[in-house]
């Protein structure tokens, strides 16, 4: 017997499961702090990577009038003002990284939860309809 409960559960279920694929995948193969912290790493590693890339170009392109111009204290406080700004932009990305990975992990939770709750409600209404069938095996049994 087909029931317009099981059927719109199971619906909402297919589509939920199709249109955020990568919610669920979050929330089946990570823990949260699994999850954040592989996150936060892969952050520092590509800030940091990006960093020494923009450093290193910045010396290649202007490293011959440096040498030239500056002093050897001069680069000395350019690279100390570089570390502080790698610093503070390292801090910032990291942060960002935690809040933004923070509320997508929140959002695959809560989608997991409804998912179960959808779950719940359909294995009771299995749960009803084998008891139903059941008594009505059980009464027609009796009646013969």
């Amino acid at each position: 017997m087909i029931q317009k409960d099981k059927v719109a559960a199971m619906t909402h279920l297919a589509i939920e499961e199709k249109n955020q694929q990568h919610l669920s995948f979050i929330t089946r193969h990570y823990w949260f702090n699994d999850y954040i912290t592989t996150e936060m790493w892969k952050a520092f590693f590509a800030i940091t990577i990006t960093f020494l890339l923009v450093f290193f170009f910045g010396l290649v392109a202007y490293g011959d009038s440096w040498t030239v111009t500056y002093h050897i204290d001069d680069l000395i406080r350019l690279a100390y003002r570089a570390l502080i700004v790698y610093a503070c932009v390292l801090l910032i990305g990291i942060l960002l990284c935690a809040l933004s990975h923070v509320w997508l992990y929140k959002q695959a939770y809560q989608k997991q939860e409804r998912i179960r709750g959808e779950l719940r409600r359909l294995s009771r209404i299995y749960a009803l309809e084998e008891a139903i069938q059941h008594l009505q095996k059980k009464e027609g049994g009796s009646e013969k």
